[in-house]
């Protein structure tokens, strides 16, 4: 009994998918998702809402490359199935990273990092709103409160 010409194109597209070279395509960005995902359009008009950009899709710890809207990207394809992640960015809008409980991320607003619940803008103030009283100039002492909570901290968040 012969095989169908579906089985027959099944059967080469995955040996195709299994011994030939991967795809890298290009496309262009057209939204950011919150899901570590990005919208993409291809030259041909196709589009794919999800593409990944982390290829090994796992909560945890990550780096990822947050492309802009409208720049390019290079796209591969996941095994001939219908994903896709980005390989590589032309133009990016943040840089993030996780690694357990801290968290870092730059973009054009600056640059955030946390530990846990700690975070490095919040410990500064601190210091600064703890020194006030000293740069004032009116006798009282520092507040020591304040300057232990932001010595915590900062240790805490800095090697």
């Amino acid at each position: 009994m012969g095989l169908t010409d579906q089985q027959i194109k099944d059967q080469l597209a995955k040996f195709s998918g299994q011994f030939g070279p991967a795809a890298i395509m290009v496309a262009t960005v057209t939204a950011i998702n919150a899901d570590d995902t990005v919208a993409i359009e291809f030259s041909d008009g196709a589009a794919i809402d999800d593409a990944r950009l982390k290829a090994i899709v796992k909560d945890g710890n990550k780096v990822l490359l947050i492309p802009k809207v409208n720049s390019i990207v290079l796209v591969g394809r996941i095994l001939n199935s219908d994903e896709f992640y980005v390989v590589a960015v032309n133009e990016i809008t943040e840089i993030k990273t996780v690694i357990d409980t801290v968290t870092q991320s730059t973009n054009a607003d600056g640059f955030l990092l946390n530990k846990g619940a700690d975070n490095l803008k919040e410990a500064m103030i601190l210091f600064v709103e703890a020194m006030e009283p000293i740069v004032i100039m009116e006798g009282r002492n520092p507040d020591l409160i304040k300057l232990a909570q932001a010595k915590t901290k900062l240790q805490n968040l800095l090697r």
